[in-house]
């Protein structure tokens, strides 16, 4: 077994902001075992090794050691979304767009692992529902949201889903702040620039004038 394993095995715990009792029962083993394995006092099998990858999330090879990307997924990230050519928004854009968004996320001590994952899950719940709503997407995949094949989203529940997000939000609220200004990741760009746009564009046709009264 590399000897980084050890030291990995117990940062990714802290990390999760589990205790070794915690994550011991989670992963079906002692906490008197566990601990041997952060120390490096004993080695662990293979099945191991592929329970704790799936648990956190990482590739055996982080946990040995032998790569810096967690996952699959960010050698993919660093692979292909090293250099921005896109010119208009495409699906391929707002993957960029997004990679690029969660990196600088992660980069507050405040939002990293659970949180930041559960915001961006409520995020994405909204866009579910309301392609739902819209026939786009079949109705039961937005799961209690949907009762005997309708969507009750009623004010109170899409209040619900507002406040459930901001409350993951609140211990970054005191964090540092990040830098005002910064370079801009192009695909970041062309997503902004393309919804404000639209969103202008939208408002001229469909907002009815504002009356005299309120323009004084």
């Amino acid at each position: 077994m590399d000897s980084n394993f050890p030291i990995i095995l117990c940062e990714l715990r802290k990390e999760k902001g589990l205790s070794q009792k915690d994550a011991a029962a989670q992963l079906g083993i002692s906490q008197a075992l566990l601990s041997h394995y952060e120390k490096g006092i004993r080695e662990c099998g293979q099945s191991f090794l592929l329970r704790v990858a799936d648990f956190y999330n990482v590739s055996t090879d982080y946990l040995l050691g032998r790569s810096k990307n967690r996952n699959d997924i960010q050698i993919w990230d660093a692979g292909i979304f090293d250099e921005y050519s896109d010119f208009k928004p495409s699906s391929k854009t707002m993957l960029k767009a997004a990679f690029s968004i969660v990196n600088r996320l992660r980069e507050n001590e405040s939002l990293k692992n659970s949180t930041l994952e559960t915001t961006l899950a409520i995020e994405f719940y909204k866009i579910l529902l309301i392609h739902a709503m819209a026939g786009n997407i079949p109705k039961n995949w937005v799961g209690r949201a949907c009762v005997d094949g309708e969507i009750c989203c009623n004010t109170t529940f899409l209040a619900g889903i507002d406040q459930a997000c901001y409350s993951t939000l609140l211990p970054a609220i005191n964090a540092e702040p990040c830098p005002a200004d910064e370079p801009v990741p192009e695909t970041v760009k062309i997503l902004v620039e393309c919804a404000e746009n639209y969103i202008m564009k939208h408002l001229s046709e469909n907002v009815p004038p504002m009356p005299l009264e309120f323009a004084r």
